[in-house]
């Protein structure tokens, strides 16, 4: 006879919970990444915007120049407060799916942990089993001695 663990089944469903939740999070770290990025290429681009202005200030300008400078800057600024806000909610999503990701490997090693000591207990067992058996045989042959 061979060894069973009872639980196999929810063993098996939290292992695809975990799997899913690794999913979740990873597709959630991605989402945050290309949020990040997109922020990042925005803040360069304004950066290097306002110091080609100055640049061009020095040497002069048009105000209608100036005028249009100033509203592509002003176009990135709220490009970038609205990328500022999915940023923090996708790195707010990302956390909270990290939480949830770890809930879940917590809760299946707990499984595997019960099932490791039931399995030790099954081998156990059945050495004593073996043992009493072996034991018998022994007395047995003892007596017809």
């Amino acid at each position: 006879m061979s060894f069973q663990f009872t639980l196999e089944k929810v063993l098996e469903v939290k292992d695809f919970e975990k799997t899913d939740a690794e999913l979740a999070y990873t597709e959630s770290v991605k989402h945050f990444e290309g949020v990040a990025t997109k922020l990042y290429e925005l803040l360069k681009r304004k950066e290097e915007l306002i110091l080609a202005n100055e640049r061009k200030l020095e040497k002069g300008l048009t105000i209608s120049m100036i005028q249009l400078n100033e509203e592509t800057i002003s176009y990135l600024q709220k490009e970038i407060d609205h990328l500022q806000v999915n940023t923090q909610e996708a790195r707010k999503r990302m956390n909270e799916k990290e939480r949830y990701l770890t809930f879940k490997s917590i809760d299946l090693k707990k499984y595997e942990k019960m099932k490791e000591i039931k399995k030790t207990q099954y081998i156990e067992n059945e050495k004593r089993t073996e043992q009493r058996f072996l034991d018998e045989i022994s007395v047995q042959q003892f007596v017809r001695r």
